[in-house]
């Protein structure tokens, strides 16, 4: 039989991992599907109740699906399908370049260098008429984004068919701006920034922007949400995860709870010595990004780190690892990595060796530019950051082959 709820595998990465302990947590019967998949027929052959797409990158998600993939998604919509899509996965279901059109709302432009670098908890002010938000939620609902996009109206205006069913009402107690501990701050030092010296801290978009839309598309319809409500013990999202779950497959009530998640403390269950290997080499690297005070431990699956470090990036890899060693091997992922294992490893290690050294050099050209002036990065040491992690925001070069390897293992051990 198949899953009542597949989830769109493909640059998903760590939030792939998270959206499927999240569905598991709550006790969501689920499987992946990657795009291939989709472009060849799955989504009819076999018609889940819900299409969920996690974060991560919607060109690449785009690009991944291809004409015939994109195609696939719309008329299993069109033909009565529900899609879920979660952050860059709202993003893919925009009016735009490189989106599939479900709704006709389209991505909101960054007109504040400041947008993009908010994460952690924000409150968000619900509508009271959405089947999606139960009396029984909190009134300042306090809900995770991970730099977040932005959601904006067509330019000929409202389209009736779409409802806002969450905005955003300002910062939660842990929002961080960068490394900046805003959620922290209390109102009054915030109000002294801008008054004294005219600088504005919160992100405009974070008073009354559209954070989660519903919608109709054909006969189907859709949820978009900036809010990462699969989240790791944030208990107001995960119980309004299974709300929505529950709600768009039409199975009652589920679970409402996501466990905290300390992935180097998770019982190991794949016990492989490559897999072994690699994240011992990867938390050498991160010691010496924390040592060099680049990066800093925000939580015990999540980096914090210095604007411009790829914080983010290790973070994925440390919880991708972990993830694949608390998960029991089947058939087809032991094949897999016996072939990718070996490779792997060898490559891990060789990354992590160059990073020990990237750390502590880049700390020193930083510290430098404080005697020397605005900083100039030296030419190889930027080159050297392109190679590790490809063009900002990051996700390329060896990091992004390390992470695609490690999508292949995931994807068989979830199958």
């Amino acid at each position: 039989m198949a899953a009542s709820i597949r989830v769109l595998w493909d640059h998903s990465q760590l939030w792939g991992l998270l959206v499927c302990r999240g569905l598991a947590a709550v006790g969501a019967d689920f499987a992946p599907v990657t795009c291939r998949e989709v472009a060849d027929g799955a989504l009819s052959r076999e018609t889940p109740r819900l299409l969920l797409v996690p974060g991560g990158f919607a060109k690449r998600k785009f690009a991944a699906l291809g004409p015939h993939g994109a195609r696939a998604v719309r008329e299993y919509v069109a033909r009565g399908g529900t899609y879920f899509g979660i952050c860059g996965g709202a993003g893919l279901a925009l009016s735009h370049a490189d989106g599939l059109r479900l709704c006709s709302w389209t991505r909101r432009t960054f007109t504040d260098r400041l947008d993009h670098l908010v994460s952690g908890h924000v409150r968000l002010r619900l509508d009271p008429d959405s089947a999606l938000c139960p009396a029984s939620l909190p009134v300042g609902l306090c809900v995770p984004v991970w730099w977040p996009a932005g959601f904006a109206p067509p330019l000929g205006g409202s389209d009736p068919d779409v409802a806002v069913a969450a905005a955003y009402d300002g910062p939660g107690p842990d929002l961080m701006l960068a490394d900046i501990p805003l959620g922290a701050m209390p109102e009054a030092q915030l109000a002294a920034c801008r008054e004294r010296f005219g600088v504005r801290l919160p992100p405009a978009f974070l008073d009354g922007a559209a954070c989660v839309l519903t919608g109709s598309s054909g006969r189907g319809r859709y949820v978009l949400s900036h809010a990462h409500l699969e989240t790791p013990d944030s208990p107001e999202a995960n119980a309004w995860f299974a709300r929505i779950l529950g709600v768009l497959t039409r199975e009652g009530r589920l679970e409402t709870g996501v466990p905290a998640w300390e992935p180097d403390t998770e019982p190991v269950r794949f016990d492989d010595p490559h897999l072994a290997a690699a994240r011992e080499a990867l938390a050498g690297a991160v010691d010496a990004g924390l040592a060099s005070r680049l990066l800093f431990r925000r939580n015990a699956w999540l980096l914090g780190w210095r604007p411009g470090m790829p914080g983010f990036s290790l973070s994925s890899r440390a919880g991708m690892l972990a993830g694949a060693a608390a998960l029991r091997p089947n058939d087809a992922a032991l094949a897999y990595w016996r072939q990718a294992g070996p490779d792997f490893a060898a490559r891990m290690q060789a990354f992590a060796a160059r990073l020990r050294i990237f750390f502590p050099a880049k700390r020193l050209a930083i510290t430098l530019s404080l005697v020397d002036g605005p900083e100039r990065t030296p030419p190889d040491l930027a080159a050297e950051r392109r190679e590790l992690f490809g063009a900002s925001p990051g996700g390329g070069g060896l990091c992004g082959e390390l992470a695609d390897i490690l999508d292949g293992l995931l994807l068989r051990l979830f199958a």
